[in-house]
């Protein structure tokens, strides 16, 4: 495994061997990724089963990070700051079978209110020895609209329920009044029941497997591994940023406005490295607006992603290698809001730039390491009802909230590699799934009618982006039951993502063919109405390429354009390839003449 340089240098007067180290090591992560199958094939929240949209993490009593599980980085890397906040909120006073939940933005310093934080506590023979932190995205948090996001909240209590850390199980009972007056402020109980007590089993076999664990090596080696893990962390880190030349080095991107205020949204981040460490100030990013701003835990899950992304992938991600690390985030900016402002799209629309900020300032340092630009998450959801189908078993009206999650655009590239297909937003880093479409239909009154990557979409260079892809979806939808998109978690409409290697990458483009065929533009951060036999269609981009289209290998031009993924114009036109419009063989001796006039006219 990449973790190799670490194992190899154990700090000595641990008294652990290598290979002890990588057991446990391996065991932790294993544990985690068990913990993450249980739920994922048995959540009643579509995206936690659908699209992996959760994330698991062990952490040591002090709340610092030891091992995670390669779910969405947006659930792992904010775990520190949410669990410390939980740990401050209970004074450290923790029992065996105590089990937390909590959401509050402005208590724990998450995320949006959609994804809570559930927090078990570990013990051994009576000894605290870590926690266990599960994030994922519920199906309902109640809030002005379903799903508890949308863009128009009033405040932060408008947009959806706002849970303070709190016990749900006290040394393994329910606190049944508080968890009913929960269950009665959310839209779907029962799935969200199911889904809490799903999440706290799998946990409970979690913590027997890592009691096992401890039965085998100890109590005192494996704390002492929980420890080495987190050294090997930090020594990789500064090993790493040893490497990038001193210097003061900035970034920017933006979103394209929240909701309200009809502007965009600007991330600035300020790079300082010197010697081991490094600072990032956000300082002159924009005053708190509404809907976008992102809490402190989604702050650091963006500069981290923007670190890893830049440096040797051997780099471990725990909490050893946060400490050379440091945030400045003044209080009231789009980066670290004050109550009561919403947050509905943090890690989306500011999130993801301060991934591209973080990125496009390092990779001034680091330019070997720059990649080409990711588009921004862009797949409109849909919310709605429909009366006249009622849950048998439960007796409710079906509400529904859910998206295709296939309009995504796909990846920029590096060097020596081409965009992968698909992938969509860095700040998933490829770990979103794609859904089958018949499971997103067997949800909700829609049908896809088209799914397709675009021609000539891609971002050109010597490694070129992944294309575009179009999506066109019908609402089957009846009249009287009130369905809208709500586009809060889409961006990149009107302030283009933006890579180290690419500079900007295409726009988005979304809108709405009614019955007619007359179209109307559906906005980024919007509710809109759709009605019954109306088509949502959304283009989202390419990825942006790496390095100089002329340098391309010719018969990697030759094979996008067999594949349809470019056309043999663009072959021409940018890659300078002159193929056989009948049989696509590459003419040599037109294509050596062409690439060498339109060197020409570019030096």
């Amino acid at each position: 495994m990449v973790r190799t340089k670490a194992i190899k240098k154990v700090e000595k007067g641990r008294g652990i061997d290598p290979t002890t180290l990588s057991v446990v090591w391996n065991r932790f992560e294993s544990i985690l990724d068990e913990i993450g199958e249980k739920v994922m094939h048995a959540t009643q929240s579509f995206v936690m089963a659908a699209v992996r949209d959760m994330g698991q993490v062990l952490l040591n009593p002090r709340g610092e990070i030891v091992a995670v599980s390669c779910y969405i980085t947006s659930h792992l890397f904010k775990s520190v700051v949410t669990t410390q906040n939980i740990q401050k909120w209970f004074k450290n006073q923790f029992e065996p079978g105590d089990f937390i939940i909590a959401n509050d933005p402005y208590i724990i310093q998450g995320a949006h209110l959609p994804d809570w934080s559930f927090v078990r506590p570990l013990f051994y023979k009576g000894e605290l020895f870590g926690f266990f932190h599960f994030s994922g995205h519920m199906s309902d948090t109640g809030g002005f609209l379903p799903g508890g996001y949308g863009p128009g909240a009033y405040d932060i209590i408008a947009e959806g329920l706002n849970i303070p850390p709190i016990k749900i199980l006290k040394r393994g009972s329910l606190n049944k009044d508080v968890w009913e007056l929960l269950l009665r402020n959310v839209r779907n109980p029962t799935q969200v029941e199911m889904d809490t007590m799903l999440i706290n089993g799998a946990c409970v076999q979690g913590e027997q497997e890592i009691v096992r664990l401890v039965d085998k090596y100890g109590l005192d080696t494996v704390k002492a591994c929980m420890e080495e893990i987190i050294d090997a962390g930090e020594r990789a880190a500064r090993a790493e940023i040893a490497k990038m030349p001193d210097g003061v080095y900035y970034g920017e991107a933006g979103t394209d406005w929240d909701g309200q205020t009809d502007k965009p949204i600007w991330v600035r981040v300020k790079v300082t490295i010197e010697g081991e460490e490094i600072t990032f100030d956000l300082s002159e990013s924009d005053p708190q607006a509404t809907f976008v701003n992102t809490p402190m835990g989604t702050t650091m899950m963006g500069i981290m992603v923007g670190f890893y992304s830049m440096v040797d992938p051997s780099v471990s991600y725990n909490y050893g290698s946060m400490k050379p690390i440091h945030v400045i985030a003044p209080e009231g900016t789009v980066v670290n809001p004050k109550y009561p402002a919403t947050v509905g799209a943090c890690q989306i629309s500011v999130g993801v730039p301060i991934i591209e900020a973080c990125q496009l300032a390092l990779g001034k340092a680091v330019p070997k390491m720059a990649m080409g630009g990711f588009p921004r998450h862009f797949c409109p959801i849909v919310i709605g009802m429909d009366p006249g189908e009622i849950d048998p078993r439960t007796g409710t009206i079906k509400q529904y909230f859910s998206e295709t999650f296939a309009s995504d655009g796909s990846g920029g590239a590096v060097k020596d590699y081409d965009g992968w297909p698909g992938v969509g937003l860095y700040g998933v880093v490829g770990n979103f799934a794609r859904p089958d479409m018949e499971i997103f239909e067997s949800q909700v009154p829609y049908r896809v009618t088209r799914y397709e990557f675009l021609q000539d979409h891609e971002g050109p260079g010597e490694f070129r982006g992944g294309p575009g892809i179009y999506i066109e979806m019908v609402a089957d939808t009846k009249p009287g039951a009130p369905s809208i998109l709500m586009t809060g978690n889409s961006d990149g409409q009107v302030v283009a993502a933006v890579g180290a290697a690419s500079g900007p990458i295409a726009k988005a483009e979304m809108w709405i063919r009614s019955l007619n065929g007359e179209t109307r533009i559906l906005r980024t951060m919007a509710n809109q109405p759709i009605f019954p036999g109306e088509a949502c269609c959304t283009k989202g981009p390419g990825g942006g390429g790496w390095g100089n289209p002329l340098k391309r290998d010719v018969t990697r031009v030759q094979k996008d354009v067999m594949n349809g993924l470019i056309s043999i114009q663009r072959a021409r036109d940018i890659y300078g390839v002159v193929l056989d419009p009948d049989t696509f063989e590459v003419q040599y001796e037109a294509t050596e003449k062409v690439r060498k006039e339109m060197g020409g006219k570019k030096s």
